[in-house]
């Protein structure tokens, strides 16, 4: 059986239980194209489906969004392509879920920093929605707050998914803005760190890097978590890596 054959039979088997449940309806819930859906339904897709688009189809079947749990609910080439695809990025003590509603809406650049902020243990406010980004800003938080993922308490604005996951793809898309938020100047403040160090590695040698990087992420996670060290700032870190040359092939993962 092939990926696309198994992926064909969940769906089929969604539909079996859902007659009133249209393609269009599945692809609204899921996040994955009409079109796309409608090649796997009727088992013309070309290729191999990508493995965000499954990701948002068992997703939004089987009603699970923690991601750890969902990459070991399927055996077969989707749970192999899922394992593949999603495991290296999956920590256990990082309980994000992944929604594909919130997936979308974070494609906005402004929407996102908003929820980023909202999804800080100290929330945001109005007045530091509207100082970064002005009316904009708060007519995107009127839209996040109406579609309920944000709330409003005792002034304060909260993420209702605080440990979210989104498609690395709409992550990354974000990056650039992000790293304006690095202050240079500020550097003798002690705040802030930069670094980028490149060097030809065997494949071996990259594989040690990621594993001191997610060492790293891990420890600095306990720190973000640990209510010893809760306070006022809104802090960020970034960890990437990754060859210095192009490659096509597009993984859609999630981060």
């Amino acid at each position: 059986m092939t990926p696309n054959e198994q992926l064909k039979d969940i769906v089929d088997t969604y539909f079996d239980r859902y007659p009133n449940m249209s393609i269009n309806g599945l692809a609204q819930k899921s996040g994955v194209g009409a079109t796309t859906l409608r090649r796997i339904v009727n088992g013309t897709n070309k290729g191999e489906p990508a493995p965000h688009v499954v990701l948002g189809l068992v997703s939004s079947i089987s009603k699970e969004k923690s991601l750890p749990k969902l990459i070991g609910m399927f055996d077969g080439p989707i749970g192999e392509m899922l394992n593949k695809a999603f495991a290296p990025y999956i920590e256990k003590e990082m309980p994000h879920e992944m929604d594909n509603d919130l997936n979308n809406v974070l494609n906005d650049q402004v929407s996102y920093f908003i929820y980023k902020l909202a999804a800080n243990r100290k929330g945001t406010s109005k007045v530091q929605v509207c100082e970064l980004y002005g009316k904009m800003g708060l007519d995107r938080l009127e839209k996040l707050i109406n579609l309920k993922f944000i709330s409003e308490e005792n002034g304060e604005l909260h993420a209702t998914k605080k440990d979210f996951s989104l498609d690395v793809e709409v992550a990354a898309s974000h990056l650039p803005e992000m790293t304006k938020f690095y202050k240079p100047h500020t550097i003798q403040e002690g705040k802030n760190l930069f670094y980028t160090l490149s060097e030809t590695l065997t494949e071996e040698g990259i594989h040690k890097i990621k594993e001191i990087q997610k060492e790293a992420v891990k420890r600095v996670y306990d720190i973000m978590r640990s209510p010893f060290y809760e306070g006022e700032i809104p802090y960020f870190t970034l960890q990437i890596c990754d060859t210095l040359s192009h490659e096509t092939a597009s993984t859609g993962v999630m981060q």
